[in-house]
C-alpha cells in the first residue's frame, strides 16, 4: 500500500483529459435524448410530467457547471473555481432530488400501460445513490484536489447511463439477444443488463483509473472506492430488479 501523497496531484495531461471526459458525458447525453425525443415525437408520445422538465433543465445546469469548473482549473482561476463550488454544492442537492421524484413520478404515470416497469426504479435511485454519495464525499474532499476531481467527475459519470441508454446502449446489447428484462433471474441476464446499463458509463469510468496508471502508475484510493461503490450499488440495483419482494416495494413507492 502507497501513502496517497505519493500520487501526483497535477500532471501536464490533466486540463485536457478531464475536459476530454466531461465532453464524452455531454455527447452520451445529448446523442441519448436527442434520439429519444425524435423517437418519442413519432409515436406521439413527446410529453412528460412537469418535474421531467424541472429535472432537464437542473442536470444540463449541473453538466453546464461542471464544464465550467473544469476550465477554470485549466486557466489556473482557482478562486473562481471555490466560489462556483458553493453553487454547485446547493445545484447537487437539486439533481438528486429532482433525480428522485423524477423516477417515482414517471414511473407512477406509466403504471398500468405496456410501458410500466416499477422494478426499475430500483436502477434509477441506484445512480442517484450514487451521485449523492460520491458528490458528497468529492465536496467534502475539496482541499484535496486529486480525490475531489475524481470523485466529482465518478459522480457525474454515473448518471451519464441516462443518456447512453437511449442511444449506443441500445445497439450494444441488440448483439446479445433478447433484452436483460425478458429474463426471470439476475444470474442469466447478468450480462444483458451489465451491457445496457453498465458498459458505457464504466467504460468512461474505467478510462479514469487507465489514465491515471499510465499518467502515475497507480490509482488514487480515492477512484478505488468510489469505482468499487459506483459497481457495487447498481449490480444490487439489477439484482433487485429481479427479486420479487423489490417489486412489491417498488409499487408501492410509486403510489400504487
Amino acid at each position: 500500500m502507497y501513502k496517497i501523497s505519493s500520487f501526483k496531484s497535477r500532471h501536464p495531461w490533466d486540463s485536457n483529459f478531464f475536459l476530454v471526459m466531461i465532453g464524452f458525458a455531454w455527447v452520451a447525453i445529448l446523442s441519448g435524448f436527442i434520439n429519444d425525443i425524435i423517437k418519442l415525437n413519432s409515436e406521439g408520445r413527446l410529453h412528460f410530467p412537469i418535474v421531467v422538465h424541472f429535472h432537464a433543465a437542473i442536470f444540463f445546469g449541473w453538466l453546464l457547471l461542471f464544464t465550467i469548473q473544469v476550465l477554470l482549473i485549466r486557466r489556473g482561476n482557482l478562486q473562481l473555481h471555490k466560489k462556483l463550488g458553493i453553487a454547485g454544492a446547493v445545484l447537487a442537492v437539486f439533481v438528486f432530488i429532482l433525480g428522485v421524484m423524477t423516477a417515482l413520478i414517471t414511473e407512477n404515470v406509466k403504471f398500468g400501460t405496456k410501458f410500466s416497469d416499477p422494478a426499475f426504479v430500483g436502477v434509477m435511485l441506484g445512480d442517484m445513490l450514487v451521485f449523492a454519495v460520491l458528490a458528497t464525499a468529492g465536496i467534502s474532499m475539496r482541499k484535496n484536489p486529486p480525490a475531489h476531481k475524481r470523485l466529482m467527475l465518478i459522480a457525474t459519470l454515473i448518471l451519464t447511463d441516462a443518456g447512453f441508454g437511449r442511444g449506443i446502449s441500445i445497439w450494444l446489447a441488440s448483439f446479445l439477444g433478447k433484452p436483460y428484462w425478458e429474463y426471470s433471474n439476475f444470474v442469466d441476464a447478468f450480462w444483458p443488463f451489465f451491457v445496457r446499463q453498465l458498459s458505457c458509463p464504466f467504460t468512461l469510468i474505467f478510462m479514469v483509473g487507465v489514465y491515471d496508471i499510465i499518467t502515475r502508475k497507480r490509482l488514487h484510493p480515492a477512484y478505488v472506492w468510489g469505482l468499487l461503490f459506483a459497481l457495487s450499488v447498481d449490480l444490487t440495483a439489477g439484482w433487485l430488479y429481479f427479486n420479487p419482494e423489490w417489486l412489491k416495494i417498488a409499487t408501492k413507492l410509486i403510489g400504487h
